[in-house]
């Protein structure tokens, strides 16, 4: 009775990690998709440092759903699974990621580049 009370004890410890990095995981894509944004504005000068970080961004942010998927499997589930999908989805999602944060980075360039003329 106590072994099963000492499992279920550590799943729910596990739970409380997942979510917890679920929730560090959207903060920080969140974070690393806006904040690049910001760099034009303040220094009116391009840097593909932040089309990457950007295009990074969406990486985590599968990361951070995989992690709240695992925190909400079954007891008894195994939440190791999620990383299987978890992978190759951010991998894909950096594609389209990489796209939008390109001509979204590109656009403010571009009015930046319009307003000083």
């Amino acid at each position: 009775m106590t072994d099963d009370q000492r499992t279920i004890a550590a799943m729910n410890s596990n739970r409380h990690t997942y979510r917890r990095v679920a929730r560090i995981g959207f903060i920080t894509a969140a974070a690393m998709f806006v904040l690049p944004l910001v760099y034009p504005l303040v220094t009116q000068d391009w840097s593909s440092w932040a089309i990457i970080c950007m295009t990074a961004a969406w990486a985590v942010l599968v990361s951070a759903c995989s992690f709240a998927a695992m925190a909400h499997t079954e007891p008894g589930g195994h939440p190791g699974l999620h990383q299987a999908w978890a992978v190759p989805v951010a991998v894909l999602a950096m594609v389209p990621g990489g796209l939008v944060a390109f001509f979204l980075y590109g656009a403010i360039i571009s009015a930046l580049y319009q307003a000083s003329k």
